[in-house]
């Protein structure tokens, strides 16, 4: 094979036009024509002693799509395995985990016997055989679980069985009906930065009415996780059935993914609203044709106002998918102000048809709990930007200018979506991740439950049309080229600049001095720490401390320091002692590791020490 023959397979495809007769829209549609070049190439991977002769040239197509079901069937094979370690569970388990792996196995068999993998029947057994994998040992999980594993499943619990008993979900305390939902309910709570934790409802109301039928037809025992697990497995079967046949291996293989399978059975309440979301984002920029558009000429904007009736991240996508749907229309001779006013409208029609009552219920208590996430002063939490702080890179962060980083982060993001628009049209969902980045509240859940909707906008669009062709408009394109990165200098320095600001100057500074442990060194019993206060205020601050496994609430404080009046106050330029108590039972750190003590406080700062080694250096007292 000469050099510039050189090729993969299955050869890179061409792009064919198919013009559709709808108000002069034109899609470019992936076809697979390789060019002569490509076939010569193709041809000479065909290695004949490599894939058996022309007696199987079955097995000469389809090579890649052959591969990711294999490796589909293998993660069959293993979820039998993880189905088998549940024995105990009952004694079906010991007749379905050995089924499922056979299935795995003759899965991968199938797939270098059959002649096509796109036939129903193969794709099809595959999907059933994905979805009892992931089914089985989660419901064995889900239904041997005595507590949830985070307070918004604890809460959507509560907040459904309020409805039912006629009580508004919005205007009492969740706390002590969800105490008895979590076993150490302190280790779940989302903590303030007052001191306090999230008390009351703070999710739109689809969220708990997704509850109701589960615990209409009688379910009590973890309703919330079984009606994720559903959820999950629907979005399943939407991707499934959304993405072409030679693709929707993809959707077998998403759904096995194990940090989504585990988070989705596990209290992940994302998995409300990702059905939704798929819908809304498969084929989006179809909105508004003709007959020929299918249900992709409605359907996005009622499944985008069902998702933002869920939970708040699907807010965020609603900017991207307006801007989308303006551009789309610019740039086929339709209407832009008409169409997104349509689509908006229909949104805010479908939220507000599901959370309308509640807000006439009370008004204050839905608006209070719904955008509590976005002004209830949370602490600071995720894998995101704001980890730089939480586990001691740098001294401290303000939380509420890292906030507005994010804000202009998003408006840049918006901006680099429109600028380039043809390059960024299949991706632009993965620039909706960009702000929980940047957020001080940036979850591994915001950074990873979207995929399965990314995958879907990403697969079922066409390309951006071009504008129509004119002297002008190709001399604008080309200086355009030129000039659209000026665009984004301005947001992006601001952007920046506060992340730079909110890292700069906390508060306070720590300094551990001492850690008192109990049971021969197993648990904490007190943490003695060095404060001083660099503003020229009296601040209170609330401390956590994070001893390398999971921080468990705020930490009791008194100051033993002669002279310094009320407990925990710290005055301007002032440097205390602050001896501090853990809420509940604290591990130790392991030997070797580091842990820090964080200080929050109002308005909105996070100050944290850095990073000590355990144990320390000086003697502690252990018992």
């Amino acid at each position: 094979m000469t050099r510039e023959n050189r090729s993969v397979w299955p050869p890179p495809v061409q792009t064919a036009v198919v013009r559709r007769p709808t108000r002069r829209h034109t899609y470019r549609v992936l076809t697979a024509q390789p060019t002569e070049t490509q076939r010569r190439a193709s041809d000479e991977l065909r290695d004949p002693n490599l894939l058996g002769g022309p007696e199987h040239r079955h097995l000469q197509r389809q090579l890649p799509e052959r591969a990711a079901w294999s490796v589909v069937w293998l993660a069959v094979l293993t979820g039998g395995v993880d189905a088998w370690g549940f024995w105990w569970w009952s004694t079906s388990a010991a007749a379905i985990a050995p089924l499922i792996i056979l299935a795995g196995v003759a899965g991968m068999a199938a797939c270098w016997i059959v002649k096509d993998v796109r036939l129903r029947a193969f794709q099809g057994s595959g999907l059933v055989a994905v979805l009892i994998t992931v089914l089985f040992p989660q419901a064995a999980i889900i239904n041997t679980r005595s507590s949830y594993s985070t307070d918004s499943a604890a809460f959507m619990q509560v907040a459904a069985r309020s409805l039912l008993h006629g009580i508004d979900p919005y205007a009492i305390s969740m706390t002590s009906g969800a105490r008895v939902l979590l076993k150490v309910p302190v280790h779940f709570w989302t903590d303030t930065v007052n001191g306090g934790h999230v008390s009351h409802f703070s999710y739109p109301a689809g969220s708990f009415l997704l509850e109701i039928p589960g615990m209409v037809l009688g379910f009590r025992h973890m309703v919330v996780d079984w009606t994720d697990l559903i959820c999950w497995l629907v979005t399943i079967v939407l991707m499934f059935i959304l993405l072409p046949a030679q693709l929707r291996w993809m959707a077998a293989l998403i759904g096995l993914i194990p940090a989504l399978v585990g988070s989705f059975s596990s209290g992940g309440t994302d998995a409300l609203f990702l059905p939704f979301l798929v819908l809304a984002v498969w084929r989006w920029d179809r909105f508004g044709l003709g007959r020929q558009a299918g249900l992709a000429r409605w359907i996005g904007p009622v499944g985008l106002g069902v998702a933002c009736a869920v939970k708040q991240e699907p807010w965020f996508c609603l900017p991207f998918l307006l801007l989308g749907v303006s551009l789309e229309a610019r740039r086929t001779g339709r209407r832009p102000v008409a169409l997104v006013m349509r689509y908006l409208g229909t949104v805010i029609a479908v939220f507000a048809a599901i959370n309308l009552p509640f807000f006439v219920w009370q008004p204050s208590s839905w608006v209070r709990g719904t955008f509590l996430p976005f002004t209830g002063g949370l602490v600071a939490d995720g894998q995101g930007i704001v980890t730089l702080a939480t586990h001691g890179v740098v001294g401290g962060v303000h939380l509420s200018v890292l906030s507005a980083a994010a804000a202009v982060g998003l408006v840049t993001c918006l901006m680099a979506f429109g600028l380039w628009y043809s390059a960024l049209k299949r991706v632009w969902l993965v620039l909706a991740i960009v702000p929980f980045f940047l957020s001080p509240r940036s979850l591994s859940s915001y950074l990873i439950d979207l995929f399965p909707a990314i995958v879907i906008a990403a697969l079922s669009v066409g390309d951006a049309p071009d504008m129509a062709s004119s002297r002008r408009s190709s001399h604008l394109r080309r200086h355009g080229s030129l000039l659209r990165p000026l665009f984004l200098i301005v947001p992006s320095l601001v952007t920046v600049s506060l992340c730079a600001v909110a890292f700069s100057s906390p508060p306070l500074a720590l300094s551990i001095r001492r850690i008192v442990t109990v049971d021969s060194g197993q648990s904490v019993r007190e943490v003695d720490v060095l404060v001083h206060n660099n503003t020229s205020r009296t601040i209170t601050p609330h401390y956590i401390v994070n001893t390398g496994d999971t921080a468990v609430g705020f930490w009791a404080s008194s100051t033993p320091t002669p002279g310094v009046s009320g407990i925990s106050r710290i005055g301007p330029d002032r440097t205390v002692s602050v001896a501090l108590y853990p809420p509940t039972f604290t591990p130790a750190p392991q030997k070797g590791a580091g842990w820090l003590v964080e200080a929050y406080t109002t308005p909105s700062s996070l100050s944290t020490s850095p990073l000590t080694p355990y144990p320390l250096p000086a003697p502690q007292a252990t018992h």
